[in-house]
């Protein structure tokens, strides 16, 4: 009886070495593996005991990337590849049937181990992925240096063979701008519904075959590639809902998407074709648009709910009269320095569309034009909105006497006259400056109270210099709220800690 005690069963246990956690079911065991977050840190559990050498070569996952390192120093470049290799090679011998599938495989390959990893390799990976993942594969080499539009003259040529991955359904490639991406003649990416590319170089037939006949339920197509051969691509899907194009040498584009709900376009284009009656939302980054090369053909009159025309231009003026309204418009302000220059944003702004905006944002670049006068003329032409949003960016080493000269459009007095914007629509306003000249945005913020706005009740202000003082700062923030009506709602945010945090230094 006495051996029989609870107490006494429980020290036997202890003192015996007797491994609990190991009698665990292996869905527990997997569970406590993945929390490792690492395919090398699961497989070091194969050193506590024999029950555990091969359980990690069941998990449903498999990650490799710089956080498998976080316990233990990484290893030298040239052994990342192999211990990549030597995982998979164990996985494949005594993981599961491969009937199972893997939830998910991602590989990122370090900075420092990406010359070690030709395009032959990578290939392996993609071989091994195509008859095991059932979930998503991600596959990112580190991110070149090379912009993806350089001559192939100086690119290192490798052949990359893509094959069908039956059951994945998201993957996400980022390659290298050398490698030529190939599909094999035969296959289908039949379970797939969002696919990513980038930096690599296609075929436009390859494209087009890979798009509207391999991937039969792809929703979501995001392509960053450089085309090579037949630099024409058409995208022919009923299933595609979004679709994000940086494709450069584009001579011809055709987009037929019944279902196409956002279209996303930068880069220059040659001629486009675009056929898509669903769209809600237009982000058209190129370098013009031209009406007789650019066609939408079922923009008809009607409202979206997002447009992004890039830089402003009396072209991009000319596709935003296409439709009859936006709920949100962004615009890129980039004046160069000049008279000429400034006289032509006016002439082309002044026919900027009065359509019923929800949100207006303001990208604007550094400029030796002041910030109240562009502001006040692009209000006074969508004085409905009911928020604006700007972003004011000043890199410029130049900025402190690179300057227009008085004769200036933007110096005339007349150029802040506010008669004639009745913001009676405008509820939130959203200023943020990264190293923007203080007496650009205190006088826009002047001009804008001065304005009729009888329903404003939210001011967000972000500001940094990066090296101001907090001094500083609080006697900008102060200034500012004491420009702003009682009413209206101020918050001051600065940017610490590679954060935007709330700025409260005014008790």
């Amino acid at each position: 009886m006495d051996q029989d005690h609870p107490r006494r069963r429980r020290r036997h246990r202890r003192f015996s070495g007797e491994d609990r956690i190991s009698g665990l079911p292996d869905e527990l065991l997997h569970s406590i593996l993945l929390r490792l977050g690492s395919v090398r840190a699961a497989a070091r559990t194969g050193a506590l005991s024999r029950r555990w050498r091969r359980v990690w070569t069941h998990l449903p996952e498999l990650v490799f990337d710089s956080g498998s390192f976080e316990d233990a120093p990484p290893p030298a470049p040239a052994s990342f590849a192999r211990a990549v290799d030597d995982a998979l090679a164990a996985y494949a011998t005594d993981g599961p049937d491969t009937t199972l599938g893997l939830e998910g495989l991602v590989i990122v390959v370090p900075t420092a181990a990406g010359g070690d990893v030709p395009a032959g390799r990578v290939a392996r990976w993609l071989r091994f992925a195509a008859g095991r993942v059932a979930g998503e594969l991600v596959l990112f080499m580190p991110r070149p240096r090379m912009p993806p539009d350089e001559t192939e003259a100086v690119l290192h040529r490798a052949a990359l063979e893509l094959p069908a991955c039956e059951r994945a359904k998201t993957i996400a490639l980022r390659l290298n701008l050398g490698w030529r991406l190939r599909l094999r003649p035969a296959g289908a990416f039949a379970a797939l519904t969002s696919l990513t590319i980038l930096f690599a170089r296609m075929d436009g037939g390859e494209v087009t075959a890979l798009v509207c006949t391999r991937c039969p339920r792809l929703r979501n197509l995001r392509l960053g590639v450089v085309l090579v051969g037949d630099r024409g691509i058409s995208i022919r899907s009923g299933s595609l809902r979004s679709l994000s194009l940086s494709v450069a040498r584009t001579r011809r584009l055709e987009v037929a998407t019944p279902g196409l709900e956002y279209l996303y376009v930068v880069g220059a284009i040659g001629e486009a074709r675009v056929s898509a009656p669903k769209l809600a939302g237009l982000v058209w980054s190129c370098a013009t648009y031209d009406p007789h090369r650019h066609r939408f053909e079922d923009a008809g009159r009607r409202r979206l709910q997002l447009l992004d025309v890039g830089e402003t231009s009396a072209e991009a003026v000319m596709l935003m009269q296409k439709f009859d309204g936006v709920d949100q418009l962004r615009l890129g302000v980039c004046i160069p320095p000049g008279v000429e220059a400034y006289k032509s944003f006016l002439n082309d702004t002044t026919k900027l569309p009065k359509c019923q905006t929800q949100t207006l944002s303001i990208t604007i670049p550094w400029s030796c034009h002041g910030l109240a006068p562009v502001m006040l003329h692009l209000l006074r032409r969508c004085s409905s909105t009911k928020k604006v949003s700007v972003q004011m960016f000043d890199l410029s080493s130049y900025s402190s006497w690179l300057r227009c000269p008085s004769y200036c459009p933007c110096r005339l007095e007349e150029s802040r006259r506010i008669d004639g914007i009745d913001l009676n629509s405008l509820e939130e306003v959203e200023i943020t400056s990264y190293r923007g000249s203080q007496e650009d945005l205190l006088e826009f913020v002047e001009q804008l109270c001065r304005c009729n706005a009888p329903i404003l009740k939210k001011l967000f202000f972000s500001h940094t210099m990066f090296s101001a003082p907090s001094s500083q700062t609080k006697a900008l923030f102060e200034k500012i709220r004491s420009m702003c009506h009682p009413k209206i709602e101020v918050e001051f945010y600065d940017f610490m800690d590679r954060a935007w945090v709330r700025f409260d230094g005014f008790d």
